[in-house]
């Protein structure tokens, strides 16, 4: 058996250490868009082609017991050839999260509405996600994505729950 050879400090200070483990219970929640990247498929056995692109999102809770938790959903922008169907429910998922962060019917419908100016813009914006747990990945799925109602997330106020 061999020894370490590290020299660990004598203590650690890990009074800031998250603990919670990767569970959060299953609804709404209040959270703020805090980053946004450009992410492209990479799986040659996945559902859409090699190359297409998409975007990350993280969210960051807002409040409640869950306050500063992180969880992250990708939406995925197809190619135009792309299964007609499939693509449809892909675009209005996204369609459904920019009508969250308060874009209208009429910009979002625009022929040359601006992604890249978007994306800038959807830092800082305040949603609620529904969250689902999901046992066998150990991690929160994002179901949902709404503008933020006053009172109707699990999470809304400071240090509730």
């Amino acid at each position: 058996m061999s020894e370490l050879q590290v020299d660990f400090p004598a203590t650690l200070d890990l009074s800031s250490a998250d603990t919670r483990g990767n569970f959060m219970e299953n609804g709404w929640k209040d959270a703020i868009v805090t980053a946004v990247e450009p992410v492209f498929t990479s799986n040659p056995d996945g559902k859409m082609p090699m190359g297409t692109p998409g975007i990350n999102v993280t969210f960051t809770v807002d409040g409640g017991k869950y306050n500063d938790r992180k969880v992250w959903n990708r939406y995925w922008f197809p190619p135009a050839d792309y299964d007609a169907e499939a693509r449809e429910k892909t675009i209005n998922i996204f369609s459904r999260f920019l009508k969250a962060l308060g874009i209208t019917d009429e910009q979002i419908k625009t022929p040359d509405f601006n992604l890249t100016k978007t994306i800038e813009d959807m830092i800082g914006a305040e949603v609620q996600v529904s969250t689902k747990y999901d046992e066998d990945y150990d991690n929160n799925k994002v179901n949902n994505v709404r503008a933020r109602q006053e009172g109707s997330a699990t999470t809304s106020g400071p240090g509730v729950l």
